[in-house]
């Protein structure tokens, strides 16, 4: 049987489920996170007091392993070659006995936890149903389930699980909270924000009786909503969104697939500034200037052009891959007010167009735009601040404007210090005040980041090592079986020019393999196959500027 979405044409029932029971989601596929959309499913365990085994999907062979402190934590990626498809499991506890067996000995001969393991097809061979590993909560993971993907082999993209029969019971309507009205400038700015509470749905139509009438003749529109399914308290994301206005389609999508090379622009598809400003997500019914994802239809973009005193009736439909469908109906009466609003000159230091490579440079920074780092037009505002004993601080731009691609920022220090050199780093400074470590290089005398956040940012210099804390510590041993320490840097890291720390460890001088979690910051050191006797431990965490911290001390195993 095939499965036939928008632009796809898979086979059901190519794969078997990754798990034995019958699954309940925690996420669904192409979820709005923070900064991505989700590119997998996440599978809550089952009900059993016992660990739940993870099964390969199908035959092929392991491609790749990885082994992360944060992120997807233990992942596993498996090739199918018949169907020209790949499969991934994250977040698990372990892997199955001759996986691990490899890992450890990439671990060992690299001298590092972390690993990031390539594989031909003849090294690990995997069939239809073979246990590859437990479920687990490794990584970023804030509660125990597999991530679980299907990617196209050659591109790369995650594909919608859905569509390969891995589906869930489901009867359930999105519901859709509240709609909110944009009228919006030449350059897609908002000048108004109109919200409309939605009353509850009668056989699935939610209708807006009155006119809403909207002071602005270039509208568009955004929805608070999400999905459930049977048997699930979470929140899931909306599988497709159409939007008509007086019956011809203006907007719309289904979410088959994604690009990791899209997927940041996320934050331009639902409204950035009000999550930055409410904490609520409204996702938006019409594409910015620069939002190019592949999954959008390609017919309109969702903008509304009303004459004076035109009205357009509108339809909205919200719909999960059930084909549960919500339906939103109301009407817009334009009051012919024009809504080209310009800032004052003097409020901003100059035009940046999205599409348009631009370069800004002053007195001690530079700031370079590429042609992809803007989703629309920009007033750019820049504005500096000296502070007694600190290097000038830069407030680039609005932290509510989404980057849709990096920046390059490079800023040159006010202050000159040789020894400081390797120890200088660009820093990220919050509205609430807490600092975050950007890394960066020297580039003729400045400090180069990319950045894809505006905000404040300063050049500092950083000289602190990391701490190294004991948690269960013993001189004897006795039935510890794993010691733990807590590791923590002085500064979070942030962006893409700057590593989180590392860890090394050795137990008379050898190399031991200790697991470490970015999340909750404990590092665990096993000891429970060392021999009876007296033992030399040694610890060394690293941060990004090379600052390091030892731990060294002996203990005793009887």
């Amino acid at each position: 049987m095939l499965v036939q979405s928008q632009s796809l044409v898979v086979p059901d029932g190519t794969f078997r489920s990754p798990v034995d029971y019958t699954f309940r989601l925690s996420g669904g596929f192409n979820e709005l996170r923070e900064t991505h959309f989700h590119s997998g499913i996440d599978i809550k365990p089952s009900s059993g007091a016992k660990k739940d085994k993870i099964y390969c999907i199908g035959a092929g062979f392991v491609s790749r392993i990885k082994v992360a402190a944060g992120g997807y934590g233990y992942a596993l990626y498996i090739d199918h070659p018949e169907c020209g498809f790949t499969s991934v499991y994250a977040h698990l506890e372990s892997y199955s006995s001759r996986i691990d067996k490899i890992v450890k000995s990439y671990q060992l001969k690299q001298e590092s936890f972390e690993v990031d393991i390539y594989l031909t097809n003849d090294i690990l061979p995997v069939t239809t149903g073979e246990v590859i590993g437990i479920m687990g909560t490794s990584g970023f993971s804030f509660g125990e389930h597999l991530h679980f993907e299907i990617r196209d082999t050659k591109t790369e993209k995650p594909i919608n699980p859905y569509l390969f029969g891995f589906i869930v019971p489901d009867k359930i309507t999105p519901t859709v909270q509240n709609l909110s009205i944009h009228g919006l400038d030449k350059n897609f700015h908002k000048i108004y924000d109109i919200k409309v509470p939605l009353g509850e749905a009668e056989n699935g139509q939610i209708s807006v009786i009155e006119t809403i009438e909207v002071p602005s003749s270039n509208i568009g529109f955004a929805l608070q909503m999400y999905d459930r399914a049977d048997g699930s308290s979470n929140k899931l994301g909306i599988y497709g969104l159409h939007v008509y206005a007086d019956e011809a389609l203006i907007y719309g999508y289904h979410m088959d697939k994604i690009s990791f090379s899209q997927t940041r622009q996320i934050i331009g598809f639902f409204d950035y500034q009000e999550k930055k400003s409410s904490g609520k997500t409204y996702t938006l019914c019409y594409k910015y200037p620069g939002n190019d994802l592949d999954f959008l239809a390609k017919n309109g973009s969702g903008l509304i052009y009303l004459d004076s005193l035109a009205r357009t009736k509108i339809r909205i439909e919200v719909e999960d891959f059930f084909r549960n469908r919500k339906t939103i109906h109301f009407e817009v009466k334009g009051l012919g007010q024009q809504n080209d609003s310009v800032p004052d000159k003097k409020d901003f230091k100059q035009w940046v167009y999205e599409g348009q490579k631009t370069e800004i440079t002053e007195s001690g920074i530079q700031v370079t735009f590429g042609k992809n780092s803007l989703f629309r037009n920009i007033a750019f505002r820049m504005k500096t601040k000296n502070e007694s004993g600190r290097n000038t601080s830069y407030k680039i731009h609005e932290s509510n404007e989404p980057v849709k691609s990096d920046i390059d920022l490079r800023i040159r220090p006010d202050m000159s210090d040789t020894k400081w050199k390797d120890k200088t780093i660009m820093t990220y400074i919050s509205s609430s005040g807490k600092m975050y470590n950007c890394g960066g290089s020297w580039q003729d005398g400045y400090i180069k980041c990319r950045i894809n956040e505006f905000g404040t940012y300063r050049i500092d210099y950083d000289t602190v090592a990391p701490t190294i804390k004991n948690i269960n510590f013993k001189t004897k041993a006795g039935k510890i079986s794993r010691y733990k320490f807590e590791i923590k840097d002085n500064l979070p890291v942030k962006g893409k020019d700057v590593n989180e720390i590392s860890h090394k460890v050795w137990i008379n001088g050898a190399f031991v393999i200790a697991p470490f979690s970015l999340k909750s910051s404990i590092l665990e050191i096993p000891i429970a196959d060392l021999p009876a006797g007296t033992h030399e431990l040694r610890i060394e965490v690293r941060d990004h500027s090379r600052n390091t911290a030892y731990y060294k001390a002996t203990f005793i195993k009887i």
